[in-house]
């Protein structure tokens, strides 16, 4: 009985963890990019700017090594032209919680990554 409820328990908090990481990420680039773009108008340089959005993902809830940089970014945020783009990932999910295998099945299957990208276009 214990391991039938120990199987139910670990696999509601292996679905729960990597949703919750997922909104976070999404909440967070979501609050870096509002926050960058409450500042476009300001004197701020973009540098001035991205380290600002960088300091809403630094200052928040998760570990520094559960906030990685997505490919093709130099900083949390990315300004192209009128495209701004803030994004936050982690790249091993497994390292957060360790799948259990049973009989040669992952009770819980981690993706391989989790991410969240906000993308808005100004004119």
């Amino acid at each position: 009985m214990f391991v039938l409820v120990f199987m139910i328990f670990y696999g509601m908090v292996g679905y729960f963890i990597p949703l919750l990481l997922s909104a976070t990420y999404h909440e967070l680039s979501s609050e870096a990019l509002r926050q960058a773009i409450s500042l476009k108008y300001s004197t701020l340089e973009h540098a001035d700017i991205q380290r600002q959005a960088n300091r809403v993902i630094e200052d928040s809830w998760l570990p520094n090594a559960w906030a990685q940089l997505c490919p093709g970014y130099e900083a949390y945020l990315k300004i192209h032209g009128d495209t701004w783009s803030a994004c936050v990932r982690h790249d091993n999910p497994s390292s957060i919680l360790t799948p259990i295998s049973l009989f040669g099945l992952d009770l819980v299957p981690l993706p391989d990554e989790i991410r969240g990208e906000a993308t808005v276009l100004l004119h």
